[in-house]
């Protein structure tokens, strides 16, 4: 229920902001504006402004927007004044994103350092010569303070550039800093078993395609993050915060060995030594106790114990000043629309499955979790899903503001619109691409809780 909460509040927090760049920019240019609407259908609450007379509406179905302008105050502005108009509303996303951003990077926050764990024997990193203890300094000659920063400079070579090669700047204790190349293609000097999975995965999840390079933090132990209700986790009684040292009395240290541990059990009962003291290492001690647990199968028929787990990692504070922090929050929204650009274009390519496009049921179970999480990744949660609403509506399909904006830019070439005739079939044809955008993303959301 409270997943199903926090979605509609990031959506009518989103819509707002984009309908609102709209309308202040519609009143700006001496546009009328009949209604200000969230969401579509039956009126829940209506207010109307008694100066302007704009009617300000909540509808029943929460999933959208829209401002309503009168036909002929719209219609008589100048072409550069409809433009910035239709514009206003991602720029408005935008904006937002870059201020959410700016908050994030002010404010004090823990992230995991930049200290890798030692790589899987055969993986990419282990090839290039990566050892447990490294500390990464930059990736590609940009610095990084933090694994977070590390993953996101790693994404945006992955998913946006599309890179072959990766280079970061490593140091190793008090050592000097060398420099590593990891060659990400097959083909490469350093291509293994590791790389093909990797290069399946780049696209498709960029943590994950990261974790399958073999770049991992430096990790004690595997925390327990979140637990599922009616689960085999819940069940055994473990609780959130527990630190995982064994699985049936082998070390673990990195949550994708624990993960592949169970799901290799078969459903066979196995043994995990649990601590739920802040002790380190995977030794047992005082405070840790052996639990049995026996792990489920899905309907994908993957054996799980129902709970989220996580790298039990050293952490680094990390903080900007106002001015810093606002410059960085610019840029990331920048570097972050270029990137979501790119996985767009290719995607259209066929570089990148189609099956990554999300729907309501993965963006309202990512909202869900973001906001279990805290104010700040439920605050980086609304600026990514900001920006995918900005370039998602500069797309260039009629019926989404990027249409428009194509109707204006041949109508500022040939110093005419186009025909009603044109644009009414335009229209039809915007509908049945958001139809099947739509239905394409209902059915990987689908598809993801089915397993397939």
């Amino acid at each position: 229920m409270m997943t199903l909460v926090y979605f509609l509040i990031a959506i009518a927090i989103l819509v707002f902001v984009h309908e609102m760049g709209h309308f202040l920019a519609a009143r700006s240019c001496g546009v009328q504006v009949i209604r200000f609407s969230i969401g579509f259908g039956k009126e829940v609450l209506k207010w109307t402004q008694p100066k302007t007379g704009t009617e300000w509406v909540v509808a029943l179905v929460p999933l959208g927007g829209y401002v309503r302008m009168e036909d002929a105050s719209f219609d008589s502005k100048r072409l550069a004044a409809r433009s910035w108009i239709v514009f206003a509303g991602p720029l408005a996303n935008l904006i937002f994103a870059a201020i959410a951003y700016s908050f994030l990077f002010s404010a004090d926050r823990q992230e995991p350092q930049a200290v890798l764990g030692q790589p899987p024997a055969g993986s990419i990193a282990a090839a290039a010569g990566i050892t447990g203890g490294d500390q990464v300094v930059a990736v590609d000659g940009r610095l990084v303070r933090s694994f977070t920063e590390l993953r996101w400079r790693m994404a945006q070579a992955l998913v946006g550039e599309g890179s072959d090669q990766i280079e970061l700047s490593l140091q190793h204790r008090s050592s000097q800093v060398r420099e590593v190349r990891l060659n990400l293609r097959p083909g490469g000097p350093s291509e293994s078993g590791a790389k093909g999975a990797a290069e399946a995965s780049y696209a498709a999840d960029p943590a994950l395609a990261i974790a399958s390079i073999g770049l991992l933090p430096l990790s004690q132990s595997v925390k327990i993050l979140r637990i599922q209700e009616a689960s085999a986790a819940a069940d055994a009684g473990l609780r959130v915060g527990d630190r995982i040292l064994q699985v049936s009395g082998e070390p673990v240290f990195q949550p994708e060995t624990m993960i592949a541990r169970v799901q290799a059990s078969g459903g066979r009962p196995i043994e995990l030594i649990v601590s739920n003291t802040n002790s380190i290492g995977s030794t047992p001690s005082v405070g840790s106790e052996r639990v049995l647990i026996r792990p489920k199968p899905g309907a994908d028929g993957v054996y799980r114990i129902g709970a989220v787990v996580g790298a039990d990692v050293a952490t680094v504070e990390v903080s900007d000043d106002l001015v810093t922090a606002g410059s960085r929050g610019v840029s990331r929204t920048w570097e972050m629309t270029i990137l979501t650009f790119q996985a767009r274009g290719r995607m259209i390519v066929g570089e990148i499955s189609w099956r990554q496009i999300s729907g309501p049921v993965t963006i309202a179970d990512a909202a869900g979790q973001s906001a279990g999480s805290g104010l700040q990744p439920f605050i980086g949660f609304l600026a990514l899903i900001s920006i995918s609403i900005a370039v998602l509506n500069l797309l260039p399909i009629p019926m989404l503001d990027g249409g428009h904006l194509l109707y204006y830019l041949w109508e500022f070439v040939r110093g005419s619109p186009l025909s009603a005739e044109v644009q009414d079939a335009g229209r039809r044809v915007g509908v049945a691409l958001i139809i099947l955008l739509t239905t394409v993303a209902l059915f990987n959301d689908f598809s993801r809780l089915a397993g397939w």
